[in-house]
């Protein structure tokens, strides 16, 4: 624990970092503040929070159901007795827990029990839907975004353009392509009779758009090759852009 959690800016922090997704809360910028004490907490204001608030807005529901269409109807009848009374008490309250805010409150209430239950038992930092749903629809909504920027700068489809180690300055296989390969480093391509190593991945201007240029180091003739060999050939990103454009 650093000491500035121990401050009481930091237990602030920390409560509000309990909040995040699980996964989020490991990252360096809010791993300081994922701490167990605090997710504690959290867990107990939001149980104690909901439960206070569906209680107390029950009773208010409860006291304005009887005291409106419940009234109305038991007053119209000639003759009441306390089986129907009952019964319109027994209605306001079903029809307030049929309500979704009624719903969302004893969620929120097993939530905080869950998140208690899980930092006790297994540890787990778990955090809050409320938090976590609007979140990654955030990131999605970004991811998409970003990727719609991508493609307006990468542009139409288009074959790829090799440029061969002793064409390059960098005594490189270069090939460039406007769409993005799930090549690795610890892959080997083969090009023709060589086989290459990615050694560089890159989004460069090239013209009129953007490529991703993808620079491959030749392996050496004593190397051994290891796992799957990935094949390249360029003449099938022509055929796929002359399928797209058909």
């Amino acid at each position: 624990m650093i000491e500035g959690v121990r401050t009481a800016g930091g237990w602030l922090v920390a409560v509000a970092v309990s909040l995040l997704p699980e996964r989020i809360k490991m990252r360096p910028r809010f791993s300081p503040y994922a701490w167990p004490a605090a997710h504690v907490i959290s867990g107990a204001v939001q149980a104690l929070l909901a439960a206070a608030t569906f209680v107390v807005g029950m009773l208010a529901y409860v006291h304005s159901f009887a005291h409106g269409p419940g009234w109305e109807f038991l007053s119209n009848q000639s003759t009441t007795t306390h089986r129907e009374w009952f019964a319109m008490g027994a209605l306001g309250f079903l029809s307030y827990l049929v309500r979704p805010t009624s719903w969302l409150l004893l969620y929120l209430y097993a939530e905080g029990l869950v998140r208690i239950l899980e930092i006790s038992l297994s540890e787990r930092l778990v955090g809050s839907a409320l938090v976590a749903v609007p979140w990654r629809l955030a990131v999605w909504i970004d991811r998409r975004s970003r990727h719609a920027r991508l493609e307006e700068r990468l542009g139409p489809p288009r074959p790829d353009e090799v440029v061969l180690p002793e064409a390059s300055r960098f005594a490189m296989l270069e090939i460039y392509s406007r769409d993005e390969k799930p090549w690795s480093e610890v892959q080997v391509i083969r090009y023709g009779d060589a086989f290459y190593r990615l050694a560089e991945k890159r989004l460069v201007e090239r013209g009129a758009w953007q490529w991703w240029r993808y620079r491959l180091h030749r392996t050496e003739e004593r190397e051994v090759i290891r796992g799957a060999i990935l094949p390249y050939d360029p003449c099938a990103s022509a055929a796929k852009v002359a399928r797209r454009k058909a």
